[in-house]
């Protein structure tokens, strides 16, 4: 029987929502606004579904230096979500979906959630309670980052 394990994380940003889709939904592209990946390629020029991003990450995490994942769904301006292939540390599979909603203020709502099966039962009891704390932490920092890039790209001159 396997069980998933589920977190969210969301903050608004000050930008429309297509400003944001316009650096989110480049799927592949992530190491340009963000420090948790070193570099990215990807099999496909255009992102859809389907598609594999390859990424190195500066430092390992869970067990691994790079990863491989796939686009399972991509709505263009509101949502993407990919999973990746082979297991995390004690997880059997791990799998993210970021959504936009737009604000009244003009801001647009980030909000990422995390998917992961556990491999264990243990995993849920001893492991889950520690990762959970750091994966949010991670993915806040990440939201901040691509606020931060966006915000410096409203900014700058065209």
């Amino acid at each position: 029987m396997s069980k998933t394990l589920t977190f969210k994380v969301g903050r608004t940003i000050s930008a429309p929502s297509d400003a944001i889709w316009q650096v989110l939904g480049d799927f592949g592209t992530e190491h340009r606004w963000t420090k948790t990946l070193d570099r990215c390629d990807r099999d496909t020029a255009i992102p859809r579904v389907g598609m594999v991003r390859t990424c190195t990450l500066p430092k390992p995490l869970m067990g691994r230096s790079f990863v491989r994942e796939e686009l399972t769904e991509y709505q263009p301006g509101s949502a993407l979500a990919y999973r990746l292939e082979g297991s995390a540390g004690p997880f059997a599979s791990a799998a993210s979906r970021w959504s936009l909603y737009s604000g009244d203020d003009g801001g647009t709502h980030v909000r990422v959630e995390g998917f992961f099966t556990v491999a264990s039962p243990l995993a849920t009891i001893l492991v889950w309670p520690i990762v959970k704390p750091i994966l949010q932490r991670i993915t806040r920092r990440v939201i901040d980052e691509l606020a931060a890039f966006i915000t410096a790209r409203q900014v700058a001159p065209p």
